[in-house]
């Protein structure tokens, strides 16, 4: 979770918008919005490996059952045997911390697509107390 919580503070940090910076944002934000993405399709690629190192580890485990059982155990009982196992449990976790950080990545994504509007009203709101 310390990936997350240093995500949320440097999109904090990212999205911050007053009249002062309001070019500076706005010459930033492709870049902005380029570091984001980024972020959000290694992360799906990093939830496709533990996805496939889970099934790995499972296949393994689940070998290991079946060769070192006293009686037959089938593929089916020894995998399930094998989805309780610390090594799995941990690559469960590591799955769910990825699956947190791809939507709040997809959500950002969101935000980011939007602060275009946000700058171009503020913009039109300051035009028009010129006046």
């Amino acid at each position: 979770m310390k990936i997350l919580e240093q995500y949320i503070k440097e999109m904090g940090n990212d999205v911050e918008l007053d009249e002062f910076m309001l070019k500076d944002v706005q010459m930033k934000l492709p870049g902005l919005k380029h570091k984001w993405v980024g972020r959000l399709v290694r992360h799906k690629g990093e939830l496709e490996s533990c996805r496939s190192r889970r099934d790995n580890v499972i296949r393994e485990i689940a070998k290991e059952v079946i060769d070192t059982a006293t009686y037959q155990v089938t593929l089916a009982t020894a995998q399930k045997a094998a989805e309780k196992h610390d090594r799995v449990k941990k690559i469960d976790d590591e799955i769910k911390e990825n699956k947190l950080i791809v939507e709040f990545l997809e959500k950002s994504e969101r935000i980011f697509n939007s602060m275009t509007f946000d700058i171009k009203n503020i913009t039109e709101i300051m035009k028009l107390e010129t006046l």
